[in-house]
């Protein structure tokens, strides 16, 4: 059951999207989620080399322009996060912006800003499931890491 956390990041999801320990995470994905033409959810999927918290209340992320992803947030500009992983699972939702279309290090990826309104966490009620809890999150793996990610990283700081 979800339950409303805030309105900005937790400590403990800010320091998890602050970009200072990706080791911890290079290999944990993150589901995205916008509102498509037709009315249905879309989701996507980013690393968390493609998200960063600017700060408590925006997080910025860079997705690949031409994807129906960045076309859904320019439409209707809603956009929900799911960050999860043993025994944590967050839902941030928020307005999203594209800051700019093309990225100066790699072009071919835009640049948006989340301006977060909800941060929910979800877990099971123990009343009805007694020990229960998440056990991962989704993870891939990528052969390396492509040349452009630290400098993708920082021009989303900026």
């Amino acid at each position: 059951m979800s339950r409303l956390v805030g309105h900005k990041l937790p400590e403990e999801l800010y320091r998890r999207l602050s970009g200072s320990n990706l080791s911890l995470h290079k290999e944990k994905a993150i589901v995205v989620c916008t509102v498509g033409a037709n009315g249905w959810p879309h989701p996507a999927i980013l690393s968390y080399f493609e998200v960063i918290a600017k700060d408590e209340h925006n997080l910025r992320l860079a997705i690949y322009k031409s994807t129906t992803t960045v076309k859904n947030i320019l439409r209707s500009g809603k956009l929900t996060l799911q960050i999860i992983d043993r025994r944590l699972a967050y839902y941030i939702k928020g307005t999203a912006e594209v800051l700019t279309h093309e990225m100066n290090c790699s072009p071919q990826i835009s640049k948006l800003n989340l301006r977060i309104e909800q941060v929910l966490a979800d877990e099971a009620n123990e009343e009805f499931e007694p020990g229960a809890y998440i056990t991962s999150g989704i993870t891939y793996r990528r052969a390396a890491n492509p040349p452009e990610t630290d400098a993708i990283l920082q021009e989303l700081l900026v």
